[in-house]
């Protein structure tokens, strides 16, 4: 299991690098519209860590 822990307190976690990737950009998509697009999948990779 990986996660990205997200600056607004938000844990994001998946079970693969494409879940995580996936699971991150729905969780900017939700509550950060903003930020969309901003993280490219190796940037969402490179904060994650294992958990």
């Amino acid at each position: 299991m990986k996660v990205v822990h997200c600056p607004c307190g938000t844990n994001v976690e998946g079970e693969t690098d494409d879940a995580l990737v996936e699971n991150v950009q729905a969780h900017v998509a939700s509550d950060h519209p903003d930020e969309v697009g901003k993280h490219s999948r190796e940037q969402i990779l490179e904060m994650a860590h294992e958990h």
